[in-house]
């Protein structure tokens, strides 16, 4: 994966991952990039995914297919820190 845009695989498999996967939230919580790197995925500016809460399961289940269409289409889908900001994913895909 490049800093460009996510495949829909990739994307599909981050989103399952964020939420489903409770270890795999902590992960990406604390260090993105090493989370990112356990599912096979590099991003150049990791630093941009830190988010101060990240958005609930159920949140993120709310705006999937919204969610996964950014990140599949933007050409900077990584660098919008707001994507998994709890409250603020709406406003990130909007």
């Amino acid at each position: 994966m490049t800093a460009s845009r996510l495949t829909p695989s990739e994307a599909s498999t981050l989103l399952d991952h964020l939420i489903d996967d409770a270890a795999f939230r902590t992960s990406f919580t604390t260090d993105p990039a090493a989370a990112l790197a356990s599912l096979g995925m590099d991003v150049d500016h990791h630093e941009c995914l830190k988010v101060d809460m990240l958005a609930s399961p159920e949140e993120l289940q709310q705006v999937r297919a919204e969610l996964e269409a950014y990140l599949t289409a933007s050409t900077m889908p990584m660098t919008v820190v707001f994507c998994f900001e709890a409250g603020k994913v709406g406003d990130a895909i909007g």
